[in-house]
């Protein structure tokens, strides 16, 4: 059966063998036959919000995706702030390792292309990561801030259109001395990027 739909927010996939997906979510919803797409599913929520599992251009590679090896398995959904924390938690409540399992991409819409997101790429952005009241907070040295405030927007968005950098503060180093640096806080929360593998 061919899919009559489509979701068109991209959010992250996550990499197992189709087998163990099956396992964990069931058999596909459709099967298709284009060269883009293989297997997919489409699940709604309570909430009404709805989204969709699949492989993305296996079959450009020639690939069968049941061949028992890893595949990255596409999520996308209706754009709803707040729905790929619901995602992930449907998803580990079906046996999914989202821990360790999902990935980021960051959406850009104006370029045919996805940038993937790593913990690493958030990392090297400050030099110190704090929990501040629950939330990421990155403190960078004062002629950096900007830029790297700028970088660290980009990334917030790959989370949702919800999270942002809501304070950009003076972070004291030396009150001696009266030296400063910046601390960016965001709303993010800390347990997020704890978990980003």
């Amino acid at each position: 059966m061919e899919s009559n739909w489509s979701e068109d927010y991209y959010e992250g996939a996550i990499y197992m063998t189709y087998q163990d997906l099956v396992k964990c979510i069931g058999e596909p919803h459709f099967e298709r036959s284009d060269f883009m797409i293989q297997k997919e599913w489409h699940f709604d929520m309570e909430d009404l919000t709805h989204f969709s599992i699949y492989d993305w251009r296996e079959t450009e590679r020639d690939r069968d995706v049941t061949d028992g090896k890893v595949v990255e398995w596409h999520i996308a959904h209706d754009g709803m702030p707040g729905t790929l924390e619901k995602i992930k938690s449907w998803l580990h409540d079906k046996g999914v390792e989202v821990d360790k399992s999902m990935s980021y991409k960051i959406k850009a819409s104006d370029v045919n292309m996805n940038i993937q997101v790593k913990k690493t790429d958030i990392c090297n952005i400050g030099y110190e990561h704090l929990n501040e009241g629950g939330f990421l907070a990155i403190v960078c040295h004062d002629d950096t801030t900007e830029i790297e405030e700028i970088l660290l927007r980009s990334i917030l968005k790959c989370f949702g259109d919800e999270y942002k950098v809501i304070d950009v503060k003076d972070y004291v180093l030396n009150e001696v001395d009266e030296v400063y640096d910046g601390m960016i806080v965001t709303n993010l929360p800390y347990k997020i990027y704890d978990m980003i593998v």
